[in-house]
């Protein structure tokens, strides 16, 4: 009798500071998806598929500021609709904001961001970096430094989320597309805690310049 006395004044207490401080317990839940590193100089900047533009921008943003040491971008992400690629298609964004084609490698037969890290690792490979800047948005790039991190070994990932993300934590509950974008990920998170990763990773990447 006891025992249940004191299990159901843990409950009450429990429900109150849910309750209370859901808008803080909300924020932090929000907040963890977020990882950002100090940025600092690395031989290549990835940027992951996904979002209309902001990662293309942001990306070619610090490519111009001289953070690629090797000065090269790789861009990630299959298949959209026939021929085209998310890679592909944030290559002509590239370009278009002034990068050089033979600059930029494509990891375009990619289908997740665990297979982002796997074509991404076969490229970095070939090509002997030691370290990448991953840009990806704000919601993603816990999960995208994860994978990066257990896929792409001995080399040193510097996360860089998006600065000005159309996605923002602050508040991110009330707004309908926030909410789903983060209930969205943290299902993803959940089978990536339960499953794990993929045993067998994908044929080797393609790179074009």
């Amino acid at each position: 009798m006891f025992r249940c006395l004191k299990l159901l004044i843990l409950l009450l207490v429990l429900a109150g500071i849910v309750y209370f401080g859901h808008g803080f317990l909300l924020e932090k839940a929000g907040g963890y998806l977020l990882a950002k590193d100090e940025l600092k100089p690395a031989d290549v900047i990835v940027v992951l598929g996904g979002e209309k533009s902001e990662r293309v921008e942001y990306g070619v943003k610090l490519f111009k500021e001289g953070w690629a040491r090797k000065d090269r971008i790789i861009m990630t992400g299959g298949p959209i609709v026939g021929r085209y690629t998310w890679a592909g298609v944030m290559k002509e964004q590239a370009e278009a904001l002034g990068v050089p084609g033979k600059d930029i490698f494509l990891a375009d037969r990619s289908m997740s961001t665990e297979e982002d890290a796997e074509y991404t690792a076969d490229i970095v490979r070939r090509q002997r970096y030691k370290s990448l800047i991953l840009v990806t948005s704000p919601y993603h790039s816990r999960r995208a430094s994860i994978y990066f991190r257990r896929i792409v070994p001995g080399v040193t990932i510097v996360s860089a989320p998006v600065e000005k993300s159309w996605f923002s934590l602050d508040g991110w509950w009330k707004r309908p597309r926030d909410r789903d974008t983060v209930f969205s990920e943290y299902a993803k998170f959940i089978k990536l805690w339960i499953f794990g990763r993929r045993q067998s990773g994908p044929a080797a990447a393609h790179v074009a310049g």
